[in-house]
């Protein structure tokens, strides 16, 4: 077949010969392009997921900033409400003070080590942030004094846990029937100390 036959068939038969030379090159492409349609889906996939978080995550930033703020602030009252390990004296004050303002005596007040709180009957995870300082304390005055000092400790800014009250008849040098002893055990929360 010479160049004039093919060119007088082409004319004959233009259609044909058009998908004669498109079909072949559109299999060629095809399968060349298989491989890579399943990984072009694939990928479609994986985009079409994180945009879907992205805007999930975009409609849930919505206030973020006053959550934070919110955040922020409990943290600081929190922390504000800590003791400071390091603070003996500040904290040895603290109790001396609560002496004076309810009336009871402190006969006997130690500070223990700080730890990380496992001794206490609370969840560790709670704690996990935090210190704890023990202190023990022998106590004596009337009934309503001790009962003072308890409401008044408990009213306090610092995060306080009583452990154990013990009472028990207290015989002052005049023999005042209605003094009571007391010895307190109470843990206070503290910033976190290493």
């Amino acid at each position: 077949m010479n160049l004039s036959v093919i060119s007088k068939k082409f004319s004959e038969y233009p259609v044909i010969f058009v998908c004669g030379v498109i079909t072949p090159l559109a299999l060629v492409l095809l399968f060349m392009r298989a491989p890579k349609l399943e990984q072009y889906e694939t990928e479609l996939s994986d985009l079409e997921r994180e945009w879907e978080q992205i805007l999930t995550n975009t409609e849930r930033s919505n206030g973020l900033e006053e959550d934070i703020a919110a955040l922020e602030s409990g943290l600081e009252d929190i922390e504000s409400r800590l003791m400071r390990v390091e603070n003996v004296a500040i904290n040895y004050e603290f109790f001396y003070d609560l002496e004076e303002e309810t009336g009871v005596t402190l006969n006997q007040f130690s500070q223990g080590v700080a730890s990380d709180g496992s001794e206490i009957p609370m969840g560790l995870e709670k704690m996990k942030h935090f210190s704890v300082i023990p202190y023990d304390l022998t106590i004596a005055g009337s009934m309503d004094q001790l009962l003072g000092f308890m409401d008044v400790l408990n009213r306090q800014n610092y995060i306080v846990r009583l452990d154990m009250l013990r009472l028990f008849p207290s015989i002052g040098e005049q023999g005042d029937e209605d003094n009571l002893g007391g010895r307190l055990r109470c843990y206070v929360l503290a910033e976190k100390h290493e």
